[in-house]
């Protein structure tokens, strides 16, 4: 009988431990979510600021595609032109696609340089 009186104490005190270990895991849960929260709440400023600045700069790509798009879709030309109005319009879609690159390499440049210094 005492063996089982000590059995059911063990048991009883397994089930108390376990339950305080999950009572404690529970409230170092709750405070870092609790600091998680304060840090994002301190940090939202900086969060809205980059996301801005993030939609700006897809603006500025989806602006460029649409000239690039625009550009490639002057490309036929007819051919009852002359030759020489020919050439002048393709030297001039070729010097508006290099406008484009560059403008694109320029801001792939800003966000790099934007990147490297954070």
């Amino acid at each position: 009988m005492l063996y089982v009186v000590l059995v059911g104490c063990a048991v009883v005190l397994t089930f108390a431990a376990v339950g305080l270990i999950a009572a404690q895991r529970r409230l170092v849960e709750q405070r870092i979510g609790e600091i998680v929260a304060r840090k994002l709440a301190c940090g939202r400023d900086a969060l809205t600021l980059e996301l801005g600045a993030l939609r700006e700069e897809n603006g500025v790509m989806r602006n460029l595609l649409l000239d690039i798009a625009e550009n490639e879709a002057t490309a036929k030309v007819g051919s009852d032109l002359p030759e020489h109005v020919t050439t002048k319009i393709a030297e001039n879609r070729i010097a508006r696609r290099r406008a484009l690159l560059g403008e694109v390499e320029m801001v792939l440049r800003a966000r790099r340089t934007v990147d490297a210094s954070m």
